[in-house]
């Protein structure tokens, strides 16, 4: 295919209206673009007030000093429970007067297991206007 003087290009008038209006849509989108960079060349620059990096910085330091007691509270229940495990184990294992407690703490807990939930049903009168 070559290109020369004598090449014949048919394009029918709905095309040649498409590409006239697709190019004047980015002239029109190329000309807003510049009249808004220009109006937010002469508004104030936009600033990060000091005052809301303080604000934030005080949030986050906060939130991690509530983690931490938090944390901190967990790792002492679970100290007191390691303690209490161990002293009953020991117990257990010694055979003393607790080991009567323990059998009535299992006692107890079987009984909670099998224990069925109490449904409760209660008749009310309602005449025929369904009021009571």
């Amino acid at each position: 295919m070559k290109i020369s003087e004598s090449t014949e290009v048919k394009l029918d008038l709905k095309t040649i209206v498409s590409v006239i209006i697709i190019t004047a849509s980015f002239v029109g989108m190329y000309y807003t673009l510049q009249q808004d960079i220009e109006e937010a060349k002469k508004l104030p620059p936009a600033e990060i007030q000091r005052l809301e990096y303080d604000l934030k910085e005080e949030w986050n330091s906060e939130h991690i000093t509530a983690l931490e007691e938090r944390v901190e509270r967990l790792e002492q229940v679970e100290d007191v429970l390691f303690e209490e495990i161990n002293i009953l184990s020991t117990l257990i294992q010694e055979g003393t007067e607790n080991d009567g407690k323990m059998y009535e703490l299992n006692k107890r807990l079987e009984e909670l297991q099998n224990k069925q939930p109490t449904i409760i049903v209660k008749e009310v009168e309602v005449n025929k206007k369904g009021r009571r």
